[in-house]
């Protein structure tokens, strides 16, 4: 991946994610979602693009990677899903998710689990029409009054 790539996908991702009002609470998550050269090492960075402009993006996390927050033995996660809000709509999350799946299938593993912030009710339903379902065991708050739910979708 190129240096305006990666630009492209933190600039693509900051405007996601603060539109969705992700940043409120925890500031230092901010820098974690533009810091895609920190994180490009730690896994597989997927981009969607549209007459060459990158206007999506997600990692698949390489399993005990500094990135993997949820995932055990047997599983694997994606992270920081992000898509240009002025493409939201067109299915364009569901496309790089899909792509994620068929990446994953192809290492050993049984499952793919994710984290998803409790107040996010769309990505509730997005994840849940995809086969996913919630492990209330494993939810967590990486500060306090941010409340991450679990969510896992289990390999043929």
């Amino acid at each position: 991946m190129e240096d305006a790539d990666m630009e492209a996908v933190a600039s693509l991702s900051m405007a996601a994610y603060g539109a969705a009002g992700h940043f409120d609470a925890n500031g230092a998550y901010a820098h974690a979602v533009a810091d895609v050269r920190g994180r490009r090492e730690h896994g597989e960075l997927l981009v969607a693009e549209e007459d060459g402009v990158v206007i999506g993006s997600v990692m698949i996390c390489a399993p005990g990677s500094a990135m993997a927050e949820v995932s055990r033995d047997g599983e694997m996660e994606f992270r920081f899903l992000a898509v240009d809000p002025h493409h939201w709509g067109r299915r364009i999350g569901e496309e790089l998710v899909l792509a994620c799946h068929r990446i994953i299938r192809d290492h050993d593993v049984r499952s793919i689990v994710i984290c998803v912030i409790n107040t996010n009710v769309i990505a509730h339903r997005f994840y849940e029409r995809l086969g996913y379902e919630r492990l209330p065991e494993r939810d967590w708050q990486p500060i306090p009054d941010v409340d991450l739910l679990c969510l896992r979708k289990m390999l043929d």
